[in-house]
């Protein structure tokens, strides 16, 4: 997936519309590229050219007089923003969008900041950007810019003031540094520094931190604050932004990820964001947008970490297309998950985008030559318009290595799928800035009816659940006018075993009492508690009542003890990281000794992959010098990898090395034998993670199981 920025190689001054800027950062691969007139060095003669497209008629899209938004106080030029997407989705239109569009870019052979424009004469519908942006982290600022005061934030705004005057619509992706390495750093008379890459950083349990009673939230504030700060630029301006933040939270690659944050946590820092946006820095021209990453296999899967409708406007997911081959699964895929996000937005009322999706190839972006699916963009418009989709977006252009849309080298050569892209433009179904001249329409903002809230402590989950094993105050926070309140405990059968009154203290907070008495009233239980008012369900978190956690084996990567039997435990342990069109699932199983396992159910197709990732938190293998455990395989010839992470590179091995035949076997694997992705040097002292693998192999589907059980770090002789 495409997570990190580059820093800036475009530096940019604008102007009025349209677009200009002064000449690109030469890149000699690309100056040369643009100098050839053969195609031996990849890129080929553009032949086709784009034609003048049709105004997106807003007379005949569907497009509501009111919305129901994150913010009721939304400005209008906001809720006209929604409205109109509302309209889009199901048009059979869909609104084209690219990364960074207007100040990075591959062509350094024309001075238009926008590889788009070089290639079909318009912008994208949509444009994003990144916080980064703020930070110095994504372009800086020239010599002379600097010379005369400019921020970082007036540079970015005026670019937004630009692309608004042609018709595009921004969105705002957030690669927020770990809060932990920037606290590190200390304070100085001008604040935090926030510059650097840190986003994957995923040590210092930062997200629990950063909330209101966390070490972490000045820090965490400040940020919020540079966001405020740009996000009111644009406010004055009447420019609304579609904010995405936490994206790919099912992940485990970001601090905010599912290995280290439980989904009520994940679920609070996405509303104390929104609240602290919204309602202490008054800013209401942001459209929130929730994007797990993709496949979407659920509603009950993406409703797992969903923040609630009450904070978000727009239902996403990120989903990517790895080396794609002239066949594979990857659109069927995409059709399945906008048929689950379709469902889900329909029923919450939400807009519905492919909020970052494109091509994978080499070590990530796409590849400057022999592309198997060269129609790949009108490939995946057809699929997204056949849903309710109002816009997807491809990553961005950041140089000839890196890129995610194809581009010119030239007035008359580009990459190996620029004529296919000039075909994008020209289909019908696809909308770009010049078509949206007219979708400035007229809708209001409605607020959120009724009371709704969430619980605010304790929450300090251990796999994914609470647990309390002595008495503790429960708080919540409640909007709207609530009546009566309380906090129910129930057992893993939902049955309400203890139900405990609540009390206003003021603000929008209220109070619980969880007693001895209560505690043992329920005793040892796996359940949950609830926040209800005015006998509806606000929130609920899982819970493990009365039992107290086992002291910690830092060799053991797992047991399978842990769980109580308890499948949903062992799933929060985990996270998944699966390929298009496959899926994997892991169930806890007893052997004849009573000893627990785990069954790795995987499902691939050709091309694909399936795996699950434990999170080891920096675990010390100093004293041990191989990996063992109880393994089954299933002799599917399939290519079955394990993983290990030390101080964020990943170590692999392939297991098949390992194996003498198909019974089950103890494993072990020396931590010589596993390789560095980036050829580092494994460092027993801090291991990050374990992963199970399977890669497909043959271009058939493969559907089987595979047995792991007592997988620990030991020393051999």
């Amino acid at each position: 997936m495409r997570k990190k920025l580059i820093s800036a190689t475009v530096l940019l001054a604008l102007t009025a519309s349209p677009l200009a800027g002064m000449p690109m950062l030469d890149l000699p691969t690309a100056a040369a590229a643009a100098a050839r007139t053969d195609n031996t060095d990849g890129y080929v003669a553009k032949v086709r050219a784009a034609q003048p497209q049709q105004k997106l008629d807003c007379s005949k899209l569907k497009i509501p007089a009111a919305v129901r938004l994150a913010d009721s106080k939304a400005t209008p030029r906001t809720a006209a923003l929604a409205a109109f997407l509302h309209g889009v989705a199901g048009s059979g239109s869909v609104l084209y969008g690219h990364q960074n569009d207007l100040h990075h870019k591959v062509n350094t052979s024309s001075r238009n900041p926008s590889d788009s424009y070089d290639a079909v004469r318009d912008y994208p519908a949509v444009v994003g950007f990144d916080v980064q942006a703020m930070e110095g982290g994504d372009f800086s600022l020239t010599p002379e810019e600097a010379r005369r005061g400019l921020t970082l934030s007036e540079k970015m705004a005026a670019i937004c003031r630009a692309g608004d005057k042609n018709g595009v619509i921004f969105t705002m992706s957030a690669h927020m540094p770990n809060f932990d390495v920037v606290a590190r750093r200390g304070k100085t008379a001008r604040g935090y520094d926030y510059t650097g890459y840190s986003s994957p950083v995923t040590d210092g349990n930062v997200v629990q931190r950063i909330l209101p009673g966390g070490d972490l939230n000045e820090v965490y504030r400040g940020y919020l604050d540079m966001m405020a700060e740009f996000g009111s630029r644009l406010q004055q301006a009447d420019i609304p932004v579609i904010c995405r933040l936490f994206h790919e939270d099912d992940g485990s690659w970001f601090w905010w990820g599912a290995s280290y944050c439980s989904p009520a946590q994940y679920k609070n820092l996405y509303r104390y964001t929104v609240e602290y946006l919204r309602d202490t820095k008054g800013i209401h021209n942001f459209l929130y947008a929730y994007s797990p990453g993709g496949p979407v296999n659920s509603e009950a899967d993406y409703l797992s970490r969903y923040p609630g409708d009450e904070y978000v406007d727009v239902v996403g997911f990120d989903m990517y297309h790895r080396d794609p081959q002239a066949r594979d699964g990857f659109m069927d895929s995409l059709g399945r998950s906008l048929s689950v996000l379709q469902s889900f937005a329909r029923s919450h009322e939400k807009i519905m985008a492919g909020t970052e999706v494109g091509i994978l190839a080499r070590n990530g972006a796409m590849a400057n030559s022999g592309n198997q699916r060269k129609d790949w963009f009108r490939e995946a418009l057809h699929v997204f318009a056949g849903y309710d989709t109002a816009y997807f977006m491809t990553w961005s252009n950041n140089n000839s290595k890196d890129f995610d849309q194809p581009y010119m080298v030239g007035r008359k050569r580009g990459h190996d799928m620029i004529n296919e892209f000039v075909d994008f433009y020209n289909d019908p179904q696809s909308v770009f800035a010049s078509q949206l001249d007219d979708h400035k329409v007229q809708a209001r903002a409605e607020a959120v009816q009724g009371t709704y809230g969430y619980f605010t402590s304790p929450l300090m989950a251990v796999n994914g659940y609470e647990r309390y094993t002595k008495p503790e105050k429960i708080t919540a926070r409640l909007m709207g006018e609530p009546g009566t309140v309380q906090v129910l405990l129930c057992r893993p059968d939902q049955h309400v075993a203890v139900t405990i009154p609540a009390q206003s203290a003021g603000n929008g907070q209220w109070k619980a009492e969880l007693s001895q008495a209560a505690l043992n009233q329920i005793g040892a239980a796996i359940g949950s508690m609830e926040l209800q008012v005015d006998g509806r369900i606000l929130d609920s978190v899982k819970v493990i009542f009365n039992t107290p956690e086992s002291p910690a084996d830092p060799l053991v990567v797992d047991d399978f003890s842990r769980y109580y039997g308890e499948n949903a435990l062992l799933k929060a342990a985990y996270s998944e990281n699966c390929g298009p069109g496959c899926s994997v699932r892991y169930l806890l199983t007893t052997g004849k000794d009573g000893a627990y396992g785990m069954d790795f159910h995987y499902s691939l197709i050709p091309n694909g992959y399936a795996g699950i990732i434990h999170n080891l938190r920096k675990a010390n293998w100093s004293s041990a010098n191989a990996l063992q455990f109880v393994y089954r395989p299933d002799g599917k010839g399939q290519n079955y990898i394990i993983q290990l992470n030390s101080k964020g590179e990943d170590f692999e091995v392939h297991l098949a090395d390992f194996l003498k035949g198909n019974a089950q076997q103890l494993v072990t694997i020396p931590f010589t034998a596993f390789k560095g992705k980036q050829h580092g040097v494994f460092d027993r002292s801090r291991v990050e993670h374990f992963a199970i693998y399977c890669n497909a192999v043959g271009d058939t589907a493969t559907d089987s199981v595979l047995h792991f059980a007592g997988i620990r770090a030991v020393h051999k002789d």
